[in-house]
């Protein structure tokens, strides 16, 4: 579904915010729940810590109403990811400018050295994950198939005709 969103764009911009979960208060009566003892004394988040039953699932739904209207048309969102898509760079100021203003009014904030614009490069594959594949051992086994399938199986869409190619249903059956 992602991949098929990006169809056609020719620049990407991506982003990565900065602290993610720390960037989200907690509410005061909650904050007791993220109380910690140690020599130096007792202690509780004022933001959400990673590893908080539910951060993850609430900070996916802050980018979510953030982002709302935009995803899967203007842009993508995973956790603190935002990937900016478009065909061609006029749009693609456009994009960014309302991705930019949704996180600005939100009060999120960027990790400057982790964001990348205007990139020309979308979807590819990665030459090292190729070269495994040629240089896979014969598999001896149903596991060993499998994996193997699972590893060509992940670039299925530069691939025209897999299913063909690579019957794997066929190849990875018991007996």
């Amino acid at each position: 579904m992602c991949l098929d969103a990006m169809s056609g764009a020719r620049r990407f911009s991506t982003f990565d915010l900065r602290r993610s979960y720390h960037q989200v208060a907690m509410e005061e009566e909650d904050s007791d729940k993220t109380a910690f003892v140690c020599l130096e004394g007792q202690f509780k988040f004022k933001t959400m810590p990673f590893g908080l039953c539910n951060a993850g699932v609430t900070f996916q739904r802050l980018m979510d109403m953030a982002m709302s209207g935009l995803a899967f048309e203007v842009c993508l969102v995973y956790l603190d990811d935002v990937i900016v898509f478009s065909s061609n760079t006029v749009e693609h100021f456009q994009r960014l400018t309302a991705v930019l203003t949704r996180l600005r009014d939100t009060g999120l904030k960027l990790k400057p050295s982790k964001c990348r614009l205007l990139q020309k490069h979308g979807v590819s594959t990665d030459p090292e994950k190729v070269r495994a594949t040629t240089v896979w051992p014969t598999p001896e086994n149903l596991q060993k198939v499998r994996s193997f399938v699972g590893l060509c199986s992940y670039y299925r869409r530069f691939v025209e005709g897999f299913a063909k190619i690579a019957p794997v249903h066929a190849v990875t059956k018991k007996g």
